[in-house]
């Protein structure tokens, strides 16, 4: 899936991702929304990361994220990702 997915969907695919995962409501997740917040932990995080990686499909070279990432920092580091895979 990795050829196929545009820089543009990543985010709306992570908000739907969290959603789903964590059973949050949608208009919780901004891109600005602190996954600390949500009370995602490091441990979640990792967990995260794996499963964002088997739904596209993809292996997350990158994984640099800042001390307290946001939502879009996850949609950053998928960009990133693919970018460097294209």
């Amino acid at each position: 899936m990795m050829g196929t997915l545009d820089p543009t969907q990543v985010e709306p695919m992570v908000v739907d991702f969290l959603s789903e995962r964590f059973e949050l409501p949608r208009e919780r997740l901004g891109s600005q929304t602190a996954l600390r917040d949500l009370g995602l932990d490091s441990i979640l995080m990792l967990d995260v990361m794996l499963d964002v990686e088997d739904r596209l499909g993809i292996k997350l070279r990158d994984l640099s994220m800042p001390p307290n990432p946001k939502v879009g920092d996850i949609t950053a580091l998928v960009q990133r990702n693919l970018a460097a895979g294209a």
